[in-house]
């Protein structure tokens, strides 16, 4: 397995919530985790984040929901509608509706969504 540059780690309240929000809905795949220190790595696409239960060892500050607050994570996926479509399901409202949006001549599809904790899912597909 090839890890990318750049691997955010989300420190979160509840790893199985979380667990089950990006691996069920979506679409990320479990690559490894360590259980007993309540930690996953996922990946979707090329995009690779870790997830890890808050237990203080990576802690600045008072940590309270929504946590993350003034940074998005963009994720390009090659399916966005099949993301959309659970979210749907499950009734998950979306912080930003689904919109085409042009940058500088590249079109994307994209949408916004808030993870279990409050982080800020950017969903992207090209056009």
């Amino acid at each position: 397995m090839k890890f990318n540059k750049l691997i955010p780690e989300l420190s979160v309240k509840d790893i199985s919530k979380s667990k089950e929000f990006y691996l069920e809905i979506l679409e990320f795949q479990l690559v490894y985790e360590r259980i007993a220190e309540k930690f996953a790595f996922i990946s979707l696409n090329g995009a690779q984040i870790m997830l890890e239960e808050c237990n203080g060892h990576w802690q600045t500050g008072g940590l309270e929901y929504p946590y993350g607050r003034g940074i998005n994570f963009q994720i390009e996926v090659e399916n966005i509608e099949s993301i959309l479509q659970n979210l749907k399901k499950y009734k998950i409202t979306l912080f930003r509706e689904s919109m085409l949006n042009n940058y500088s001549g590249f079109i994307q599809k994209e949408f916004i969504v808030q993870d279990p904790d409050g982080y800020l899912l950017r969903f992207s597909q090209p056009c």
